[in-house]
């Protein structure tokens, strides 16, 4: 009985992680549409967005959750990217 109480415990807490992921989406007022340069990867991208006060790899995240892009976030030259700006809630 514990070990069946112990694995919906783990469960419901894990199906919660994605929700606490990032709320620069979510909070976000728009995007600005880059195009991707050679040497650029999402951080570089993120860096040029980020003001002082924001922790950058919120920014990658939204990058990459806005994007549709998995955990390596490979980019290429050319490619388009939608970067959350303005208003953007930092937690």
């Amino acid at each position: 009985m514990k070990m069946v109480l112990g694995i919906t415990l783990i469960l419901a807490l894990w199906s919660l992680t994605p929700l606490a992921s990032s709320n620069y989406e979510v909070a976000a007022k728009g995007y600005d549409v880059i195009k991707v340069k050679n040497g650029d990867s999402v951080w570089s991208i993120a860096a040029k967005f980020a003001s002082d006060k924001e922790d950058i790899r919120n920014l990658v995240m939204a990058i990459r959750e806005t994007n549709h892009l998995n955990s390596n976030a490979q980019i290429y030259a050319g490619q388009e990217l939608k970067v959350p700006v303005a208003g953007i809630n930092q937690q």
